[in-house]
């Protein structure tokens, strides 16, 4: 992954790795818990997952998450990507870069092909994701974001998303020509 990707992906990891970290009752001045907080905002995401404003994601502690169909994404992200108001096209391509966000979550982290593959898929992946959205790039490229946040959206799942961030860390690579978008 090139270093402009990383930084532009590395926020929202940090956002979401700290969102998904919770920890223990905190005390403000007045020596009160900070639980109370913490309750009214998990029933605020409860009411924005109900209302569709948020997508209603799985939080296990489990890194690869429910994939009932095996066909390498979430479920949960598949359904979010189903339900986006975008073309089939468009929906196509971002499942495609979703597959490749779990695999990097799943990769052995100790196996360079294997890395430099993902990375290749990456690429690709994002390419694809721009040209599906072409003359409007840019919204390819905040949906591959999104899909990044999602993908990484537990503790467990953002410390191995930067593990894998680290393990390709000083690799390079260029982005591919012609058609990237899976068949």
């Amino acid at each position: 992954m090139t270093s402009k990707y990383f930084r532009l992906l590395l926020p929202v990891v940090l956002a979401t790795l700290i969102s998904a970290c919770g920890g223990g009752a905190a005390s403000n001045e007045s020596g009160t818990s900070a639980n109370v907080g913490t309750s009214a905002l998990a029933e605020q995401i409860k009411a924005l997952e109900a209302s569709g404003q948020l997508p209603k994601l799985d939080r296990s502690s489990d890194i690869r998450g429910p994939d009932n169909d095996n066909n390498g994404i979430r479920d949960d992200i598949d359904a979010w990507i189903a339900a986006q108001p975008i073309s089939d096209e468009q929906k196509k391509a971002a499942r495609q870069a979703a597959r490749v966000r779990q695999a990097e979550l799943l990769v052995d982290l100790s196996n360079k092909s294997e890395l430099d593959r993902l990375g290749e898929l990456s690429m690709a992946s994002i390419v694809c994701l721009g040209d599906a959205f072409t003359p409007e790039r840019q919204l390819g490229r905040d949906l591959s974001s999104k899909i990044v946040a999602i993908t990484a959206n537990t503790k467990q799942r953002a410390k191995q998303y930067l593990a894998y961030n680290r393990a390709v860390s000083g690799s390079s690579g260029r982005l591919p020509d012609g058609n990237t978008c899976e068949p």
